[in-house]
């Protein structure tokens, strides 16, 4: 079995979903955001073989001139995020191929990578979600 490419999404947030027996399980809603490959990285030009692709859009005049020759030979719209995905030769895609949640099989397996937003160091009403005393009306140094 060849190594499929991976797609770049958005986490929206979490629900669940019931299965016929009634059992809840937890489920992740993604968005995909207009996933379309960009470029082919080959063995006999790059030294190894990968997919790249690009999500969300962009303005032009937000993107270096490189990045927009590129764009333009590919006949494809300025990508807000860009990345590699290391497939075998097998599993190329063609330049400007859009990719959707169809490029899954049912029951495949899926390995996520994601950047959790920090918010450095919180104090404890931050951190913990305490609601802290009124800020009127005689409260006193208790805030």
């Amino acid at each position: 079995m060849t190594k499929r490419t991976g797609l770049i999404a958005k986490k929206l947030g979490m629900t669940r979903r019931f299965s016929a027996d009634g059992v809840s399980s937890a489920v992740t809603v993604l968005s995909l955001e207009g996933c379309q490959v960009i470029g082919q990285r080959t063995q006999d030009r790059d030294g190894y073989t990968a997919v790249v692709l690009g999500a969300g859009d962009r303005r032009p005049s937000r993107v270096n001139k490189a990045q927009r020759v590129q764009y333009a030979n590919a006949n494809i719209s300025p990508k807000a995020i860009v990345r590699e995905f290391r497939v075998e030769s097998a599993a190329f895609l063609d330049v400007g191929s859009v990719l959707q949640a169809d490029h899954f099989v049912v029951g495949q397996k899926v390995d996520v990578i994601g950047t959790s937003v920090g918010k450095g160091f919180a104090g404890a009403m931050k951190r913990h979600n305490f609601g802290g005393l009124r800020a009127s009306h005689g409260v006193s140094i208790s805030h």
